[in-house]
């Protein structure tokens, strides 16, 4: 197994999702022009994004894409650019719908934003914007460690303690939030947001640079030097696990086909 395909079953979990008077702002930008509008409505967005208030994050951006329905006309699947998870019709409820609201609060506890400049042209516009949030890149890196770390700690190849490992992340993810509050490094990403006007009001687009920056590199798939330096060497060290594994099992067959 190489490291790619193990960054795989580490990261895709992530890919799942995705994240008062900020309520109240839609109505206020439809009655305000200019770059004060447009201000507003980043804030409210970004508001909308540390209280995890995905009502109104929805209003002030293109998030949600389209609703699937059944051949009785009745909704059953609603996609959205992120938090997917999280915006599902039905009763909000169970292990998977728990973790995945447990992981987006992480997510947007220390989300901080700066906006650096505004250029407005018409109905289109573009927000330069320096966000910060916890790296979670290296989160994900750090999962992959454990699993790693497992394998190598497991009797034979470690592929049923791999398949348990996996989950458990999709039944409650412990270990993964457990990182996620041992995580204390942050990035700062510089990004350029585009807005455009919808009935009279600015709406962010919730592009993949967008979303990445605010998720704190979630979906960059780049590991720090420390982080990829230990994955080698417990990719090593599982290499030499299975060829003693081969070696024993080879002996095995080799015995049992003696007797």
């Amino acid at each position: 197994m190489r490291t790619q395909k193990m960054k795989i079953a580490a990261v895709s979990v992530f890919g799942s999702f995705w994240l008062g008077a900020c309520g109240m702002s839609g109505q206020v930008v439809a009655q305000t022009k200019g770059a004060e509008a447009l201000e507003e409505t980043v804030q409210c967005t970004m508001e909308s994004l540390k209280e995890l208030d995905l009502d109104t994050f929805n209003e002030c951006t293109d998030n949600y894409v389209e609703t699937y329905y059944n051949w009785l006309g009745i909704p059953t699947e609603r996609e959205y650019r992120v938090f997917n998870e999280l915006l599902q019709p039905g009763l909000k409820m169970g292990k998977h719908y728990r973790f995945n609201l447990a992981m987006a609060e992480k997510t947007v506890e220390h989300l901080a934003w700066e906006i650096t400049d505004i250029r407005e042209d018409g109905n289109q516009a573009e927000i330069d914007m320096e966000i910060t949030n916890l790296d979670m890149a290296d989160v994900a890196g750090n999962y992959e460690i454990l699993l790693w770390e497992n394998m190598i700690a497991a009797e034979g190849t470690g592929m049923w303690q791999m398949v348990s490992d996996i989950t458990d992340l999709v039944n409650g993810g412990e270990a993964l939030l457990a990182l996620m509050d041992e995580q204390e490094d942050t990035c700062t990403i510089a990004v350029t947001v585009s807005a455009y006007q919808e009935d009279g009001c600015w709406k962010l687009h919730a592009d993949d640079e967008f979303i990445n920056a605010f998720m704190g590199n979630m979906n960059l798939g780049e590991y720090s030097e420390e982080v990829k330096g230990r994955l080698a060497e417990l990719e090593e060290a599982y290499e030499e696990k299975m060829e003693t594994w081969g070696e024993d099992f080879g002996n095995k067959v080799e015995k049992w086909m003696e007797d």
